[in-house]
């Protein structure tokens, strides 16, 4: 997987979208049915609510390995495309169905709807790894405030958060180790390109493209 181990609960739903595919990535009755069970009130220093309609690129890097990942959301509509603009370029879509759509292919899958259990808030997987960690405001420029934060399981490890009051989302996230005074960057995401509105064409599988069954479509990509 190509998240670094200071970062595996980032965005992680979103990963295990494409890596288990083949093994049934769309929700189900079974699991629309857990139980919630609340945990202890989380020490995040500010709202984790995100907005209601949006689109945003995400850029993860760790070393020389970078990877982009687009996002759309409006109403209970969501929208993922991995590695946009590159030959492997895949998205899944919800709408009133879901969709698997491959563009080096020109082609896409659809299944019945589920709960969009899967499509997991975007802070909230910023952040599902700090919910217990102590916040520290370090500074504030313009509408960016930044918090350092050391995780609870942890202390070899620091996380330096920016946090956007303009749109009220986590912009950045820097993942150090630190050993004594020394601290070394070992991962970076960031947030880019925000705005309130997504594409027209967002939440559309393109006309040209070819529908294939679910299997066929997994099976090929495999």
């Amino acid at each position: 997987m190509f998240l670094s181990n200071p970062a595996k609960s980032f965005l992680a739903s979103l990963f295990i979208l494409i890596s288990t595919a083949g093994c049934g990535f769309v929700g189900s009755e079974e699991n629309d049915s857990a139980p919630v069970v609340d945990g202890p009130k989380s020490k995040i220093p500010f709202r984790t609510k995100e907005p209601e309609s949006f689109q945003c690129e995400i850029v993860e890097t760790a070393g020389d390995s970078v990877r982009r990942i687009r996002l759309a959301k409006k109403g209970t509509w969501r929208r993922i495309d991995f590695d946009p603009g590159e030959k492997t370029h895949r998205a899944v879509l919800q709408t009133d169905k879901e969709y698997v759509i491959e563009f080096a292919r020109g082609a896409y899958a659809e299944s019945a709807a589920g709960s969009g259990g899967q499509f997991s808030e975007l802070t909230h997987e910023l952040l599902n790894n700090l919910r217990h960690a102590e916040f520290e405001e370090s500074a504030r420029e313009g509408s960016i405030i930044r918090y350092t934060v050391r995780p609870a399981d942890s202390e070899a490890s620091e996380i330096v958060v920016h946090y956007d009051e303009s749109i009220g989302m986590p912009v950045k996230q820097e993942f150090f180790s630190t050993a004594g005074e020394a601290r070394t960057l070992q991962f970076l995401v960031e947030l880019i390109n925000f705005r309130t509105e997504p594409d027209a064409d967002a939440f559309a599988v393109p006309a040209v493209f070819r529908k294939l069954s679910m299997a066929e479509l997994l099976a090929r990509s495999n």
